[in-house]
């Protein structure tokens, strides 16, 4: 089993649903033993804020065996173009974040994505499903894999 955390501060530009929040994300290592077939087995979502933002609402991963061809920036629109189809491995669907006080929190356990990587790390995208206008804030993603 192995684990990897991408995180970065989002801008201030806001979402509609199927925007990238972040850009291009990379999840380093996450598959140690290299290429071959990994299952992700749980993914969680840190938002290092004390409330949702009215409007905000559930989130998306999109995961890829190499960074993202289509380079979609920080509140971009996410598109699967044709340049992208052969790295892209399919998506967790992370959920709504709890308020949890000073952090907003939702994970999902017991997944059994299987993936095919070409190295040790995978990539992807978090995608906005509601429309807001955020503040800074610290986003953190942690996927959980084993070898399949």
């Amino acid at each position: 089993a192995s684990v990897a955390v991408a995180s970065f501060t989002c801008g201030t530009t806001g979402y509609v649903p199927n925007d990238v929040v972040g850009g291009a994300l990379a999840f380093s290592g996450l598959c140690p033993a290299g290429a071959g077939e990994w299952e992700v087995t749980s993914g969680a979502l840190e938002i290092d804020t004390n409330a949702l933002i009215s409007g905000e609402t559930s989130y998306r991963l999109y995961l890829y065996n190499v960074p993202p061809p289509s380079a979609v920036a920080d509140s971009g629109a996410w598109d699967l173009p044709s340049g992208d189809r052969a790295s892209f491995l399919g998506y967790i669907d992370l959920g709504t974040p709890a308020d949890l006080g000073s952090t907003l929190y939702v994970e999902q356990n017991g997944l059994v994505k299987q993936i095919t990587t070409l190295g040790t790390d995978i990539f992807g995208y978090l995608i906005s499903n509601g429309t807001y206008t955020p503040t800074a804030r610290l986003f953190k993603i942690t996927l959980h894999t084993r070898r399949a």
